[in-house]
């Protein structure tokens, strides 16, 4: 009777204690699966995604053109975050940090139930023109040069290779003044009248500023005497609005002089910067707003069916070819337009037809009764593209 109660003790002890082990293994295993599982997330999350404070389980789905991945895309490979598809659960937010390529979640307005998960959508499409530009963080003017190659509405081949924008319509508004102006292009070593010499932007009015002002009533081809200069640089220039006046820097323009209106954008762009000028007059100007130069003109062209480099070819006082002009965002077919640069004569200045000839005018008259002044100007070397697209609806916004 003993032995049988001692047996039925000595099960029970076994049973208790076979049970209580294997309880404590199962809990080990919980908490080391859980232990590493978030070790395991939150290590990946670090390295692949930033640094952040993560109050609960996270994990991604990756979107690339719409469709899932498993993989985050490179830094630059041609993809940008897209802001307007990506989200996370659970009222936590998404950016993305381009110069760390790395996602950064946003805790602040976290409302999890029940412990569940945070999945935050993450999507890339492939990056336009204006989305290279908006990642970039260094200066407007050195993004656009840098970048150049990557939009074919850009063309480096003038003799400096700076880089501008070409065709009928690029995207190369910007709002200044609250107005819109265009960006001709990034130039460089431009010279701020001290020496110190850097990447501008160059900008042009998309309207023009007036129809009825001569280049100069004192009949001289001569800038910085000109009275349409002394306008520009005094009336005009007071009227633009803080931030943008600020923006505005002073810059060397170059005022060489050519004989003719029978030569190409290239012949032009050495010549406006050459020391052939009429005597007495002279061959720079360091000042805020000028005018743009005949080379301007010619190589805003991309030449449509004809092609750039048959356009470029070709002189500038040559029009009969529609597809030069027609696809050149410069051409005004309203209004002829006044140039910086003069001819070797004590009155004669270039214009630019509304036929899209390169002509040639007297400072103190109005070509058909009309020629237009469009201001342009080099911004401070600091300006910075902060918003748009460059479209005339989303223009580029601009801030220092």
């Amino acid at each position: 009777m003993k032995l049988e109660k001692f047996k039925n003790i000595d099960k029970k002890k076994r049973f208790i204690i076979i049970f209580t082990v294997c309880c404590v293994f199962l809990l080990a295993g919980v908490f080391l699966y859980t232990s590493f599982a978030t070790f395991t997330e939150e290590k990946q999350f670090n390295v692949i995604n930033g640094q952040v404070q993560d109050p609960g389980d996270l994990y991604f789905a990756v979107y690339i053109d719409g469709q899932i991945t498993n993989t985050f895309p490179k830094k630059d490979v041609g993809y940008s975050f897209d802001a307007s598809q990506s989200s996370c659960t659970n009222g936590a937010t998404v950016s993305w940090d381009n110069e760390s390529w790395s996602a950064l979640i946003n805790f602040s307005n976290y409302q999890a139930e029940n412990m569940s998960r945070t999945k935050c959508t993450v999507h890339f499409k492939e990056s336009s023109f204006a989305d290279t530009i908006l990642s970039c963080s260094d200066t407007a003017a050195n993004c656009i040069q840098d970048n150049a190659s990557l939009s074919s509405e850009i063309a480096t081949d003038d003799p400096d290779g700076n880089a501008r924008y070409i065709g009928a319509n690029p995207n190369n508004y910007v709002l200044f003044n609250n107005e819109l102006w265009r960006i001709i292009g990034a130039f460089k070593n431009i010279d701020n009248g001290s020496g110190s010499k850097e990447t501008r932007l160059k900008i042009i009015k998309d309207e023009a500023y007036s129809t009825e002002i001569v280049w100069n009533t004192d009949r001289k081809s001569n800038w910085p005497e000109a009275s349409a200069q002394k306008e520009l640089n005094t009336t005009y220039l007071n009227s633009i609005a803080s931030p943008y006046k600020e923006m505005i820097g002073n810059a060397v323009w170059n005022l060489g002089a050519i004989e003719d209106n029978s030569h190409t954008s290239t012949v032009f762009y050495t010549a406006e910067r050459g020391t052939t000028v009429y005597d007495g007059y002279a061959t720079t100007w360091t000042g805020s707003i000028g005018l743009m130069y005949p080379s301007d003109y010619g190589y805003a062209t991309d030449g449509g069916s004809t092609g750039r480099d048959a356009c470029l070819s070709n002189n500038l006082n040559i029009c009969i070819n529609s597809d030069c002009r027609e696809n050149n965002w410069l051409y005004d077919s309203s209004a002829a337009q006044w140039t910086l640069t003069p001819k070797p004569y004590r009155a004669f200045v270039f214009t630019v037809s509304d036929n899209g000839c390169l002509g040639t005018n007297n400072a103190f008259n109005q070509h058909n009764e009309y020629t237009a002044t469009y201001p342009a100007a080099y911004l401070s070397s600091n300006v910075k593209i902060t918003g748009g697209t460059g479209t005339s609806s989303d223009p580029y916004q601009l801030s220092l």
